[in-house]
C-alpha cells in the first residue's frame, strides 16, 4: 500500500516538469483532502502551500463544489474525467473560467487534479468575434444605406400625391405607406451611423458620469419600473473614449437588458479595475484594458442559438428587433480600442462586459 509520502515523492521527482506548467496541480487523498500542491497552484489561487495542504478540495477558492464533485466521480469510476469552462464564483483577479482534469493515481483513492485558468483565452476569442461583427456591419450598412434610401423618397412622394385625391380608402392606404416608409427610413438612418465618415475624438472620459446620465435616462423612460443596482468603484481613473458614443453604448446595453428581463427587471451595473488584461490593437500594439463595466440582468439568459452571434448585424432575440443595437455597441467599443463580450451568468441572466483602456495609457503609449 502506498502512503501520501510515497505518492508525493514520485511527483516531486518531476519537479522541473511540473513547475514549467501553467496550471495548478493538486494531490487529493481518499477523503478529498489536499495533501500536496505543485506547479502554479499557489499563484493561481493566491494561497500558500501551507494554507492549501490539509484543507478539503470542496473549499478550493471559486471552484470548490465543482472540483469536489469531479474528484469524487473520477474516484468512483476509476477513470480520468474532465470539466470545461467552470465559472469561478467569485472570480480570482482576471480569471473567470477554469478547465479541470481529475486522474486516479495509485492506491487508496488518490486523485491528481489539474486546474487550468481560461479567462484570457475565452476573452480573446470573444474579442475576435466582436471585431469581425463590427467590420461586417460597416460594409453592409454602407451598401444598404445607398441602395435603399434613394427610392424611399420617390415612394413617399407618390403616396402624398395619392392622398390629394381625398378618397377615404386611398387616404388609409397612403397613410399606411407613409408610415412604413418613415419606419424604413429610420432603419436606414440607423445603418448610416455605422458607415459615417465623420471622425469622433476619443479623450479622457469619467465613466461614472456616463453611467449616471444613462441611468437617469433609463429611469425616466423605458426602465421606469425597473430596479437598477449601481455598484461603482469611485477610484477608477478616466477611460479612453468618446462621451456621446459611450452613452449610446451603455444606453443600448441597459435597454437590451430591460427588454430581455421584462419591465420590472433587476439590473446590476458594476464598474471595477481588472489587472492583467492586455490585448493587441489593429497596429499590433499591446493595450491594457483594465476598466470593466458589467451589465447583468435577471432575465432568462442568452438562448443557445444566439450565443456567439449577438453582435452580428440583424441578429435579434426579440420580436420586431432590428438586430442593430448590439452591432452598434460592437462598432463603437472597437473604435475606442476596447472590447465587449457577453455570456450567461452562472446564477442566471445575461451579462455584458465592456473593457476599456485608460486615457493616460493611450496618451503616453503602452508597451
Amino acid at each position: 500500500m502506498q502512503d501520501t509520502g510515497d505518492l508525493a515523492g514520485e511527483l516531486v521527482g518531476t519537479h522541473d516538469i511540473l513547475h514549467s506548467l501553467s496550471q495548478a496541480i493538486f494531490l487529493i487523498d481518499g477523503d478529498n483532502q489536499i495533501t500536496n500542491v505543485f506547479a502554479q497552484a499557489e499563484t493561481i489561487f493566491e494561497r500558500s502551500r501551507e494554507a492549501l495542504c490539509g484543507s478539503s478540495i470542496a473549499h478550493l477558492r471559486g471552484v470548490g463544489d465543482a472540483a469536489d464533485g469531479l474528484v469524487t466521480r473520477a474516484r468512483k469510476e476509476q477513470s480520468p474525467l474532465n470539466s470545461y469552462d467552470v465559472a469561478l464564483m467569485p472570480p480570482i483577479g482576471d480569471i473567470e473560467l477554469m478547465d479541470m482534469h481529475a486522474h486516479p493515481y495509485g492506491e487508496e483513492g488518490y486523485i491528481i487534479l489539474s486546474v487550468q485558468p481560461r479567462r484570457i483565452t475565452a476573452f480573446l476569442e470573444k474579442r475576435a468575434e466582436m471585431e469581425a461583427a463590427a467590420r461586417s456591419v460597416s460594409g453592409l450598412a454602407s451598401m444598404l444605406a445607398h441602395e435603399i434610401k434613394n427610392p424611399l423618397s420617390g415612394i413617399r412622394g407618390a403616396a402624398q400625391l395619392m392622398a390629394r385625391a381625398k378618397d377615404s380608402k386611398n387616404l388609409r392606404l397612403t397613410d399606411l405607406i407613409v408610415k412604413e416608409v418613415d419606419r424604413i427610413k429610420g432603419l436606414v438612418d440607423e445603418l448610416e451611423t455605422f458607415s459615417s465618415p465623420q471622425a469622433h475624438t476619443n479623450e479622457a472620459v469619467n465613466i461614472h458620469e456616463v453611467l449616471d446620465h444613462v441611468l437617469n435616462l433609463a429611469i425616466a423612460g423605458f426602465g421606469a419600473k425597473c430596479s437598477f443596482r449601481p455598484r461603482f468603484d469611485p477610484s477608477l481613473p478616466p477611460v479612453f473614449g468618446n462621451y456621446d458614443r459611450l452613452i449610446q453604448v451603455f444606453l443600448n446595453l441597459i435597454k437590451n437588458a430591460v427588454e430581455a428581463a421584462g419591465p420590472e427587471a433587476d439590473i446590476t451595473i458594476t464598474t471595477s479595475y481588472r489587472h492583467g488584461i492586455w490585448l493587441s490593437n489593429r497596429l499590433g500594439e499591446r493595450i491594457r484594458l483594465p476598466v470593466e463595466v458589467s451589465v447583468l440582468d435577471d432575465g432568462p439568459g442568452i438562448p443557445g442559438h444566439l450565443r456567439g452571434h449577438l453582435f452580428d448585424p440583424f441578429v435579434s432575440g426579440k420580436e420586431g428587433g432590428t438586430g442593430l443595437g448590439l452591432a452598434l455597441v460592437a462598432r463603437y467599443v472597437s473604435d475606442m480600442e476596447g472590447t465587449v463580450t457577453c455570456d450567461n451568468h452562472p446564477k442566471g441572466g445575461a451579462q455584458f462586459k465592456v473593457q476599456l483602456a485608460l486615457e493616460e495609457d493611450m496618451r503616453s503609449g503602452t508597451d
